[in-house]
């Protein structure tokens, strides 16, 4: 607009400058034939040189050419605007100045057709060979006894980048309101008018910009929002805060409410007057439904915690606690309200204690029962199995701890070492009872292993408990209800959703608890049961898998088998079958996650006469380069929170080399799959199987089907 107004002011300023000269033109003419005086130049050269002194002031570029190109004059502004001599440009003419030559010819036909023509954008070359763009405004005049015509040129190159930049800013910052979510605006507070980004009314899903008039904001505003955002824009505008930031519901396009997270400020004038106010507005409605969630779900494991039967505390980092439940009361022998603001270490029975605890936190993350020991107010010693992790309360991360009272066990454990130490002090004395001191050994190996199947079914009991506790407490809660009168429906509903999620969490994890109990039976005699028979490795494998079909249809992963017809062996088919299935479940719940789709190959084939190759085969995750060597070992497991034991592959290998009389290795790469590469002798035979993995006698009961 700027360069298009200029253009017109100095085409009318040179417009009447023509006008003057091609006057005084026709006034020299009519007093040409008079004698002139002596000394006098002619009255046609005076108003030209006149005129050529006022060009030669333009500011823009300023041409005299003929239709063919010739120019006849040219101000210096020209000369430098194209970059080239004056010599040069009077000796070439315009033609090379023209980007395309046929846009000049097409020009030129135009302008003698009309006369003129006014601000045509046109494309030329500069001396150096830039490219430039400008506002061409041309007349024909006659001139030294030709047609010829005047130009003005404006150069508009860095008009045009400055307005490019311009477009280009704009795109970007539309481009990045929309990837954020947001949109700014602008109100002009005494015309009373507001403009509004183009992200606005797509933020209100609106898919065409609707009319926007000056209220179209505060009449979407919510009723229960509006007060408090008018307030607040208000105290602003009034200058008693430098800047505002607020949150508010808007209503969109179909009706519904979005959530608008608003910052702005004021711009005044000099007597302190705001007069503008701008700002930008971002969409958090699924920050604040996440925060909703986030918030319900604290007070879900809150209660969930308070219900639990194991002592649970959740403490800041910097040592005070922020939850603890009644169990923690009990086991510390302090009231909630004395405990809350009590420095942890203050509980330990030696502070230094916590301190390697928070050591080992740091070094090794999360852990597992350490052995602690507490002081009660009375300064009764407490021993403890403490178990860390990490949880997020109130946006800030904080330590989560699980306190078991393993007092009993303690005294138990001390009044072994007693029986011990008199043991040792009798054998001195006694030799003939060292048969019963040996004996005495085997048991208190017995009695480690007790507490090791007490300290892993530990978990799943005490959810149970949880679960059984809660329920207890639900339905004296719905009791009340129903007694006074105060039984909603929506209560029903919710107790009925409650006791159903305890009730499989109890029945989960009671299931657990049994079978952790036959796998330790399992690890403990490490040998299978079962009856010898021949049968054909196909058809068996097909049966396995189809036992495992209610497992497999919860899953989006396939089995594909790859095994001849005919392919028999004389060897042990329920060992076998525990040896897939585990392998299968332990790819299942290791190697895939949720919703993830993959296929797990079983291949087999005859090696020689007198053995057979199975291979087993996943596509999932693989297992990291640090755990490969520990899959077999008793245990070890990553599973230990979601339902693993760490028994399943340790069977697997104990069947496998026992039981079946064979080998096993696996491989891995993480991030492409494990394989399980299984070699068994197809006639099993005496020299086969191990002495301590013969099978149990027929009629046992082989342990069941536990994923590492």
């Amino acid at each position: 607009m700027i360069a298009d107004s200029l253009t017109v002011a100095l085409f009318a300023l040179f417009a009447g400058l023509l006008a003057g000269f091609l006057a005084g033109l026709l006034a020299a003419r009519r007093v040409g034939r008079r004698p002139l005086a002596e000394n006098m130049a002619p009255p046609s050269v005076v108003t030209e040189e006149r005129l050529r002194a006022i060009l030669d002031t333009a500011p823009i570029g300023v041409l005299i050419n003929t239709r063919d190109g010739d120019n006849l004059y040219h101000s210096p502004s020209a000369a430098t605007c194209f970059k080239v001599s004056g010599e040069q440009l009077q000796r070439d003419g315009m033609w090379p100045l023209y980007h395309d030559p046929r846009d000049r010819r097409a020009a030129i036909d135009r302008l003698y057709a009309d006369g003129l023509f006014d601000g045509q954008e046109v494309l030329l070359r500069r001396g150096d060979g830039e490219t430039c763009m400008g506002s061409l405004s041309s007349t024909v005049i006659d001139f030294e006894g030709q047609r010829c015509h005047i130009s003005w040129f404006y150069d508009l190159t860095e008009q045009k980048k400055a307005d490019a930049v311009r477009r280009d800013l704009a795109d970007r910052l539309e481009m990045a309101l929309d990837a954020t979510g947001a949109a700014v605006w602008d109100t002009d507070i005494p015309r009373g008018t507001c403009w509004w980004s183009d992200s606005f009314p797509r933020m209100l899903g609106y898919a065409e910009p609707p009319e926007m008039p000056a209220h179209f904001w505060d009449v979407r505003l919510h009723p229960d929002d509006r007060q408090r955002v008018l307030t607040t824009i208000d105290a602003h505008l009034r200058g008693e805060t430098a800047a505002y930031a607020y949150d508010y519901r808007l209503r969109r396009a179909d009706g519904d409410w979005m959530w608008i997270a608003a910052q702005g400020r004021a711009i005044r004038d000099d007597a302190g007057q705001a007069v503008r106010y701008v700002g930008i507005m971002t969409d958090i409605t699924e920050r604040r439904r996440q925060e909703e969630e986030v918030r319900a779900g604290k007070e879900r494991l809150l209660r969930i915690l308070e219900a639990s039967p194991i002592a649970v505390n959740i403490t800041r980092r910097d040592g005070l606690l922020v939850f603890c439940n009644t169990q923690s009361e009990i086991i510390l022998g302090r009231s909630r309200d004395d405990l809350l603001p009590m420095p942890a270490e203050r509980l330990y029975a030696d502070p230094a204690d916590r301190q390697a605890l928070i050591d080992r936190f740091e070094r090794e993350g999360p852990f597992r029962d350490a052995e602690v020991r507490f002081r009660k107010p009375d300064g009764t010693i407490i021993w403890v199995l403490s178990s860390w992790g990490e949880i997020e309360m109130d946006g800030e991360p904080a330590l989560l701890t699980w306190l078991y009272d393993i007092n009993d066990r303690k005294a138990a454990e001390a009044a072994m070492v007693a029986a011990r130490d008199e043991a040792e002090r009798a054998l001195a004395d006694l030799r003939a009872a060292q048969e019963s001191l040996i004996q005495a050994e085997a048991m208190a190996s017995l009695g480690q292993l007790v507490a090791g199947v007490a300290h892993e079914i530990n978990t799943p009991i005490g959810i149970g408990l949880t679960a059984a506790s809660h329920i207890a407490e639900q339905a004296r809660d719905l009791r009340v209800r129903f007694d006074s009168g105060a039984l909603k429906k929506t209560n029903l509903a919710e107790y009925l959703d409650v006791v159903t999620e305890a009730a499989r969490l109890l029945v989960s994890n009671m299931n657990r608890a049994a079978a952790l109990v036959q796998s330790f039976k399992q690890v403990a005699v490490d040998q299978t049961s079962g009856e010898r028979r021949t049968f054909d490795l196909r058809t068996y494998i097909d049966e396995v898998l189809f036992s495992l079909r209610p497992r497999l249809k919860r899953t989006l992963v396939t089995v594909e088998v790859d095994c001849p017809e005919g392919l028999e062996m004389d060897s042990f088919p329920g060992a076998l079958s525990q040896v897939l299935t585990n392998l299968v479940i332990n790819a299942l719940i290791h190697a895939y996650g949720e919703e993830q789709r993959g296929t797990i190959r079983i291949a087999a084939h005859p090696d020689g006469g007198d053995h057979v190759v199975i291979d087993f085969s996943d596509d999932g995750s693989g297992i990291p380069e640090d755990h490969l060597a520990k899959v077999f070992e008793p245990f070890f497991t990553t599973k230990r929170g979601e339902g693993g034991s760490g028994l399943g592959l340790h069977i697997v290998q104990s069947t496998v080399t026992g039981v079946l009389g064979g080998t096993l290795a696996v491989r891995s790469v993480s991030g492409q799959g494990t394989g399980f590469t299984l070699r068994l002798p197809r006639r099993i035979t005496q020299e086969d199987v191990a002495p301590t993995a013969l099978p149990s006698r027929p009629g046992s009961v082989s342990g069941p089907v536990v994923p590492v």
